[in-house]
C-alpha cells in the first residue's frame, strides 16, 4: 500500500516540471499576427517608481534591438504604460505588482493596431531589487507576446512563477 502511494506521488512530482514544456506551434498560421517592432517607449503615472520605468524601457529596447525578422511584417512601435505599481508587505518578504497596458501603433498610419492589458507580480525577500525584478517580468511578457529576442527565463520558471 505504501509502495503504491509512493509511486503515485513520484509520478505526480516527476510530471509537474514536464508540464511546463510546450511543443512549438506551426509558425505559419500565427505569422499574420506578428509585427516588426521598430521601437518602444515606456510611460507611467507619477506614483510609479522611476527606476521601474527606466529598467523596463531599457529591457524592452534591448529585446527589440536583438530581434531580426526574416519576413516582411507590418512595422509598428509599442507604447507601454505602467498604470499601477504597488507592493504588499508579507510576513517574510513582500509582493510587488504592476498593471501594464501595451499598445501597438502602426508606423505607416500612426493608428493603434492592437492593445492589451496585463498584470504581473514578483515575490521578493529583499525589496531593494524589486523594481529591477518587476521590470524583467514586464519585459519578458512583452517580448513573449511580440516574439522579440533577448534574454528570457527558461520555460519552467515561467510556468512555475507566472
Amino acid at each position: 500500500m505504501v509502495r503504491r502511494v509512493f509511486r503515485l506521488a513520484f509520478i505526480v512530482l516527476a510530471a509537474l516540471p514536464l508540464m511546463a514544456f510546450r511543443m512549438p506551434d506551426s509558425g505559419e498560421a500565427r505569422e499574420k499576427l506578428l509585427y516588426d517592432v521598430r521601437g518602444a517607449f515606456v510611460t507611467a503615472r507619477p506614483d510609479v517608481p522611476r527606476a521601474l520605468v527606466i529598467a523596463t524601457d531599457m529591457l524592452v529596447d534591448e529585446a527589440i534591438r536583438a530581434t531580426v525578422r526574416a519576413t516582411m511584417l507590418p512595422r509598428t512601435i509599442i507604447a507601454v504604460r505602467i498604470d499601477r505599481a504597488s507592493h504588499m508587505p508579507l510576513l517574510i518578504g513582500s509582493r510587488h505588482e504592476a498593471t501594464v497596458t501595451v499598445q501597438a501603433i502602426s508606423v505607416s498610419s500612426g493608428e493603434p493596431i492592437a492593445e492589451g492589458t496585463f498584470k504581473t507580480s514578483v515575490f521578493l525577500l529583499d525589496a531593494e531589487e524589486a523594481d529591477r525584478q518587476l521590470a524583467e517580468r514586464i519585459a519578458d511578457r512583452i517580448a513573449g507576446e511580440f516574439r522579440l529576442d533577448g534574454p528570457r527565463r527558461p520555460a519552467i520558471a515561467n510556468a512555475l512563477f507566472p
